[in-house]
Formats: structure tokens, sequence, C-alpha cells
């Protein structure tokens, strides 16, 4: 039976008069929901979603981890010279200090009842900090544990106590430019402290994410992959302890009596690259606070060996003698007639003895560090021979030592030589090198022709278990001359110290081979002056098979103008030091106090 319209029986029901509507405002209101629900997640999403991360970091992940301990710096022998202490220091967050019961006053008067801390200082502290709005502020910092002790089971509402390093130095000043220093946040700043901060300074690990705004892990979450804090690595440096305070007490000496504007002491072992004393003058206390202007404490914090650069004079005579006997250019009869005074390129030159020093061949070029014999040995190598020669001992290029600011120093190319050019890099000039190149560089024509590879970290020590992780073997760059020609190189130089210029550093019942450099500085706007000079000498023993080669710079000394008189007795006391130690020093031989600085 079907309803008719009005109410019969039909086949077919109709739908009520309201159904659209409501379906209508339903699907509306939904679409409304959504839209709101979208840009709620566009807001949380995107809009604020540095503020929300924030939140979740305070509230669902576990407290920072405590800072690795640092690690150490040892010498050769394993003698600490640079190590971390822990200690406490007192922080507070003064905006939730300000909402307390305590309040700020109470919680400045509990804190001073339970430390040495005096309550109207640490009230004010607080105070300041809290009109600033900050919710971090340190109260003290650095002190001893049993300092703490007390405040830390008194569990005070907003105040912690943290764990921080102090960096000490045993050895005070000794090797300060090669260690560098640590800012009182332990920050590293420069030396090896910066040049290895990313082996000394470990990791902090990750905290829990998974904690709920009571610090509780949350039932069923995954906290497997957090990663404890890992301690730094320890380094061992190839540095000899005690031959390092002997260079370090020589340079104080010469410092007192010649009285440079600043001196430099560098020691390699020949065979392996190794820098076995490093000293630079001025120096700093890296465990304190330099006092003096800006200028003064810039000059004071210079690792001058590896930063400076400089013209080195006649120093380079050494590697010009190995560049003419390695080229094959010589004949055995070359003899230059030395009057004091000569043309060269068309211009004057002069040697630095106004008397001349007469006839000169190759060994009293070297011997007598004849100027203008150097010049025509030069032009007789020849500028691409004998700039190819320089450039293989690593001139013009950082050497890579592992010590921050390294330079790299200058050389002419060339093609851009004139005669004039190429005369004065016989005799050191017109090429600017730092103390490691060069040094680096005189070992090699001495080795027996071997270029090293200079480095002052010899291995990386795991803190915990003592092992260790790498050690720094020697490494040959390339060979640059031949065995002959190092031989004949030390010959050359063996004749400096026996009746040559560098006669100061001779060492009784040692052969030993050594050469003197003095070179005028440029001075800017005034270009060379006469007698501002930096005077140098480099000593090498035992001749016959060197273990020691030692560079001594003195820059503008008040007293003496020479590096015979002034670097000389410095490079002396240090190879009598280093080879009294590896037992190559002869019994009878003892510090000659007229041949001492």
């Amino acid at each position: 039976m079907a309803y008719g319209r009005a109410g019969s029986v039909t086949g077919e029901s109709l739908p009520h008069p309201l159904a659209h509507g409501r379906v209508r405002l339903f699907l509306g209101v939904m679409l409304v929901a959504i839209l709101v629900i979208a840009l709620r997640m566009v807001s949380v999403q995107v809009v604020s979603r540095g503020e929300y991360l924030a939140i979740d970091r305070d509230i669902h992940r576990g407290p920072t981890p405590e800072s690795p301990m640092p690690g150490g710096i040892y010498a050769r022998d394993l003698e600490p010279m640079a190590v971390s202490v822990a200690l406490s220091s007192i922080t507070a967050n003064p905006v939730q200090i300000a909402g307390t019961e305590l309040g700020i006053s109470g919680t400045a008067r509990a804190i001073a009842e339970c430390t040495t801390l005096d309550a109207s200082e640490v009230r004010e502290t607080l105070e300041r900090a809290s009109e600033r709005g900050s919710k971090f502020t340190y109260l003290a910092r650095l002190l001893q544990s049993e300092e703490v002790a007390e405040l830390s089971r008194a569990r005070i509402d907003g105040v912690a106590i943290v764990r921080e390093y102090a960096r000490v130095y045993p050895g005070e000043r000794v090797a300060c430019h090669v260690l560098g220093r640590r800012s009182s946040f332990h920050e590293p700043l420069d030396g090896i402290e910066l040049r290895w901060s990313f082996l000394l300074e470990g990791k902090r690990g990750t905290r829990p994410r998974h904690m709920d705004s009571y610090g509780r892990s949350i039932l069923g979450a995954d906290s497997a992959s957090v990663l404890p804090p890992e301690p730094g690595r320890n380094l061992v440096l190839s540095l000899d302890w005690e031959l390092q305070q002997v260079a370090e007490l020589a340079l104080d000496e010469a410092m007192k009596q010649k009285q440079p504007q600043s001196a430099t002491c560098t020691v390699m072992d020949p065979s392996t690259g190794e820098i076995l004393a490093l000293a630079s003058r001025p120096n700093f206390d890296p465990s304190g606070l330099e006092q003096g202007s800006p200028e003064e404490i810039a000059a004071r914090l210079k690792n001058l060996p590896v930063v400076r650069q400089y013209e080195p004079g006649s120093l380079f005579k050494v590697l010009l003698a190995a560049a003419a006997i390695e080229s094959g250019k010589l004949t055995g009869n070359e003899s230059y007639y030395c009057s004091g005074r000569s043309m060269v390129g068309g211009l004057p030159l002069r040697c630095w003895d106004d008397r001349g020093h007469g006839s000169c061949g190759l060994t009293r070029m070297i011997s007598h560090s004849c100027n203008i014999a150097a010049a025509q040995f030069a032009i007789l190598v020849g500028a691409e021979y004998y700039h190819d020669f320089v450039t293989r001992l690593g001139f013009g290029e950082r050497t890579g030592i592992e010590l921050p600011g390294e330079a790299s120093g200058s050389l002419r190319p060339a093609d851009q030589m004139r005669t004039r050019d190429l005369a004065s890099l016989g005799f050191g000039h017109g090429i600017a090198v730092s103390d490691i190149q060069m040094l680096n560089a005189i070992c090699a024509v001495v080795n027996g022709g071997h270029l090293m590879q200079p480095h002052i970290v010899n291995a990386v020590v795991d803190a915990a278990t003592n092992q260790v992780i790498r050690e720094i073997e020697p490494l040959e760059l390339r060979r640059v001359c031949s065995e002959e020609t190092s031989a004949r190189v030390r010959e050359l130089m063996g004749a400096v110290v026996d009746g040559g210029t560098g006669a100061r550093a001779r060492i009784e019942g040692l052969e030993v081979g050594g050469k003197t450099g003095t070179a005028q500085k440029w001075i800017r706007e005034e270009g060379f002056v006469r007698g501002r000079n930096i005077v140098s000498f480099v000593l090498v023993a035992p001749l016959d098979r060197p273990r020691v080669a030692i560079l001594v710079t003195a820059d503008e000394p008040a007293v003496g103008e020479h590096g015979a008189d002034v670097a000389a007795p410095v490079a002396r006391t240090v190879a009598m030091a280093a080879l009294r130690t590896a037992g190559l020093l002869p019994e009878q031989v003892e510090i000659n106090e007229d041949a001492g600085i």
C-alpha cells in the first residue's frame, strides 16, 4: 500500500523538508573545523615552530650532559705541559628565584649560609639579572668541590652547581707559544690548544629525548640511542722538556745581556723533522691575564718562529752552496775577488766587511760569509736552477707545521729575476722566510738530502686507557740533493766554526757546523736601514751525522752587531744540553764562560 501526498501510503518515502539544510550545516561546520585545524597546524609547524621546539627541549629532554674532561698536552717524556682540573661553579635562574617562596633576598641569605659568598653581593647580582629578565647568571666560578658541598646538599630552588674546568700549565711560561691559551670559560684561543681543539675538547654526548615535564622517562620510549660524553684525547708533543727549559733560559739571558727587541730559538732533529724545542721572546703566562697595551700584548702572543717572515741574510749561503754543488756547474777552480765593493747587474753591491775578503772560493765564501762571492756563485748557478732548488726546499709555501698562523714566506718567480735579484738571493735578500722554513731547509741539506715534514705532535692518546690512537711517523717529502752534496755542505759549515765567523759556537772535542746571518730590516718609508738588523746563527751537531739543528735569531740587539756574537752563544748552550742528553758530549767538555752567552 502507498500513501499519497496527503499522507496516503505510496511506494516511495519523501525526505524531510529540513534534511538538506542540516546536511549543508553539518558540512559547513566540518569545513570550518578542518580550516581551523589546518590554520592551527600552520601556526604550530611554521609560524611558531621555534617556540615549540624550545618548549620541547625544556620539558621533553633530559638535562644537558656535563662537559667532558678535556685532554692534556704532554712532552715527549710524558711530562705534563697543560692539563685540566674539574671545578664547580654556582649558577642561578634569577627569574625563577624571584617567584619562589624565599625570593631573591631569602635565597641570597641561604646561599651565603652554605658558602663563603657575601649575601648582599649575591642579592645585588640576582636583582640586576632579574631586572633584565635573565634566566641565567653566575654567582661564583671555579670553586673547589668542598666549597660547594653544603650548598649542593641544600637544594635551593633556582640555584645549580655545574662542573667546569680550569687549565693548568705546570711549566708556567715554558713553551707558552707552542701550547697557547684558553679563556676563563676554557675556550681555546691559540697555539696547540686551538689548532688541536677538535681532539682535545672531546664530545658532550646527547641528552635523553623522551622525558616528561617532571624529568621522568616516558614509558615505552626508546632512549637507547643516548650517547655518553666522550673525554678529550691527550696529545704527546715532540718537545724535549729539559731542552725546552734550557732554550728558554738561554733566551732570557740573551734578552738581558744583548737587549734585542725579540729573540727566537728553534731546535729540530734533522733526520725526523721533529721539533725538539721552540721558544720565543717576549713571552706570556698562558694561565693569566696579560697586562699592557694592546700592541704589547699582541707582541707577546706572537709565535715568532712560525708566524714571522723576514729576509734571512747570510744563512742562505748554506743553501746557495748546496745548489752550486748539486748543479754540477762547479769546476773546483772558481774564485771571486772581494774588495768590499763591486758592481753587480749594473748596481753597486757592498760586502758586510768594507775591507773585503780577497780571493774567495766556495769554502771562504761560506766561512767568511762574503756577499760579493755569494752573488757571483748565484749568477753561476743561474736563476732557473737556483729557483727550482730553493722551491724544492719548501720556500714560498707553508711547511704544514701543526700550529696556527704559519707564514708562507715569499719567493720571486725565476722569470722575473734580474741579474741583481739573482745575486741578492745568493746572500739571502729578496726572499722572505720563517724560522721553521729556514731550519727545515738546512736540515735537508745536512741530513743526506732528505726534506722532512716538520712536526711537533708525536702521538694522539686515549685519555681513559692510555692507548696510542695514532702515532705520527717521520715523513720524507722529497729528495733535494745527493749524499755527496750533503757531506760537502757539512764540511763547509764546519769551516765556519773552525776558523770562520762562527768560532763562538765551537765545542771542544766535538765537530760541529754553523753559519752566521745578519740581514738589514726593511722599514716602511725608510727602506733598508744600516744597524737595524735581524741577526741569526744556525748550528748542526755532530757534524758527521747531525742529531740536532738549532736556529737562533735576535731582532735589533742593542749590544752586539752580528749573529756570531749575539746568536751563536745561545745556540752553543742549547746544543751542549741536547748532546749531553743524547750521550754525545765528551765528558771533559765544560761550559766555557768566554764562549758562553
